[in-house]
């Protein structure tokens, strides 16, 4: 009985701990559908976002994460990202954009280039610290031209108008960028010294392998021609010989 009673016991418990992951994996995935829902709600239209990521200069402009995604660079939290990510997806994705499906299709796959930096950690700490470094330098930027257009050594930032403020937003925007983009020429132009090496490597081998097959070809047929020659002088030395012994007469012991 003590048995039965534990084994009842053991059973009840697992179902009870079934129950509950179950109910955990319920509570999640309706967490994470509620967080897609608000995302979509604060990303507009899927018009609205197929221009922002691919208006002018996009190519240069998306080569920052965060940006593609519209989210601030401060937040690290993966949860809200992947989100993001999957909200920002379904409003851009070709199937849902029947009117559009061609530049859906670009702008979907800026989200997904986007979200491949994303998930790698490393990457994202990398991104992170280069938007630190262009937001300043867009600050320093900033002071230093309203310096020059007030004509006061310092600039309180803390005091700033609601225009200025959107400014200063511009200068950072546009440092940030210069960034990423000095960065990815810097790749491009190392990609393609390595391109034209690698043509000129081709083009020297396959100069060479020429010059080799030509090489071959001059000495086969040098090596026929001189085997020709041989055999013509052979036939005029035998020619030669056999012509003499047969005109030449033989003189008689008496004369």
């Amino acid at each position: 009985d003590n048995h039965s009673q534990s084994d009842n016991n053991s059973k009840n418990g697992d179902q009870q701990n079934s129950a509950t992951s179950d109910g955990n994996i319920t509570t999640t995935i309706n967490n994470s559908n509620n967080r897609i829902k608000l995302e979509l709600t604060n990303l507009g239209t899927s018009t609205h976002q197929i221009n922002r990521l691919l208006q002018t200069n996009y190519e240069w402009k998306n080569l920052n994460p965060f940006y593609v995604l519209d989210i601030p660079h401060t937040i690290d939290d993966e949860s809200i990202i992947a989100a993001r990510y999957r909200a920002l997806s379904l409003l851009v994705h070709p199937d849902k954009c029947p009117d559009d499906p061609i530049r859906a299709k670009t702008a979907f796959e800026q989200v997904r280039r986007a979200m491949a930096s994303m998930n790698d950690e490393d990457k994202r700490r990398h991104v992170r610290a280069l938007i630190d470094q262009g937001m300043k330098q867009g600050k320093r930027d900033f002071e230093e031209e309203l310096r020059r257009t007030s004509g006061t050594k310092y600039v309180d930032t803390t005091k700033l108008s609601d225009a200025e403020r959107q400014t200063l937003q511009q200068y950072q925007q546009k440092a940030t960028m210069k960034i990423f983009a000095e960065i990815e020429q810097s790749r491009r132009d190392v990609e393609y010294r390595k391109r034209k090496f690698e043509q000129r490597e081709r083009a020297q081998e396959d100069e060479e392998k020429e010059k080799e097959k030509k090489e071959m070809e001059h000495d086969k047929k040098w090596r026929e021609v001189t085997r020709v020659e041989k055999r013509v002088g052979n036939w005029r030395e035998f020619q030669g010989g056999g012509g003499a012994a047969g005109s030449g007469k033989k003189k008689s012991r008496w004369g």
